[in-house]
């Protein structure tokens, strides 16, 4: 397997995380699967090479072409037999209103294709990148759309965009009330424009920031599931549990007995 990570660069890291490319010959002996978790950050894949099912209630569905994975608080399992290649951009929790116009929440835990959320503006996008031959190519057709983007966003000035930022910072460890306060809004109006903007309300969006730091923080460091609970801030190893049969739909020693290190360089 082949797994690449690239930044964005200064001008656009605040919308995108990264962006990543991931190329594989699988084959019917050695089926490749792999457990995708709750995240806040939205994604656009484009499976260039079209091997990627997606594995639902015991059944497989052909996974789109090309489309947005979008923020989940669920969990799922794709699978290839295959040959693979998908080049993809993570996105900031907050890009997809930013950039679209689309309220995040209108989108939460599902799989669409970019023509249908899109129109012919998605189409143009696909076929330009299915006509690139390198990431490169496909890195700078993405910047090209995304910067066109930006000029009609005014992100810098939105306050609830530091409202996101801020319990990232914390890693979903603070006081919601106290923020919203600290905004002067109401703890309905609060709930209401932070899941406009991130598809969840705060507690469940800190709670996934919290979730996902927890496994980020197991592939850097070496600790006792005790110690990662409470380095990330769970009050207990059963809190944490908890989180990840929710987010995962496995408890912590099921998931990290799969090797997703690979994702986490």
């Amino acid at each position: 397997m082949n797994y690449t990570k690239i930044l964005p660069g200064k001008r656009l890291e605040s919308v995108i995380q990264f962006f990543w490319n991931f190329e594989s010959a699988f084959s019917n002996s050695s089926i490749y699967k792999l457990s995708s978790t709750a995240s806040v950050n939205p994604k656009l894949a484009f499976q260039y090479e079209t091997g990627m099912m997606l594995n639902k209630n015991g059944k497989k569905e052909t996974f789109f072409a090309s489309g947005f994975q979008s923020q989940t608080n669920s969990f799922y399992e794709m699978s290839a037999d295959k040959k693979v290649g998908i080049f993809g951009v993570s996105f900031q929790p907050f890009a997809i209103p930013l950039l679209f116009n689309i309220p995040a929440n209108a989108l939460t835990n599902h799989n669409i294709e970019i023509s249908d959320l899109l129109g012919n503006e998605g189409k143009i996008l696909q076929d330009k990148i299915e006509n690139c031959t390198t990431i490169e190519q496909r890195i700078d057709t993405i910047k090209t759309f995304v910067e066109a983007k930006l000029t009609k966003s005014n992100f810098e000035t939105d306050k609830l965009v530091t409202v996101v930022k801020t319990i990232q910072a914390h890693k979903g460890n603070i006081n919601i009330e106290k923020l919203s306060e600290s905004y002067f809004l109401s703890q309905r109006q609060f709930e209401r424009k932070v899941k406009v903007l991130t598809g969840f309300s705060p507690k469940t969006f800190a709670g996934i920031v919290r979730f996902e730091e927890c496994i980020n923080s197991a592939y850097l460091h070496k600790l006792s599931l005790t110690e990662l609970s409470l380095s990330v801030g769970y009050y207990d190893q059963s809190h944490m549990i908890r989180d990840f049969r929710k987010f995962t739909g496995k408890n912590p020693k099921e998931y990290f007995a799969e090797d997703h290190s690979i994702f986490f360089v």
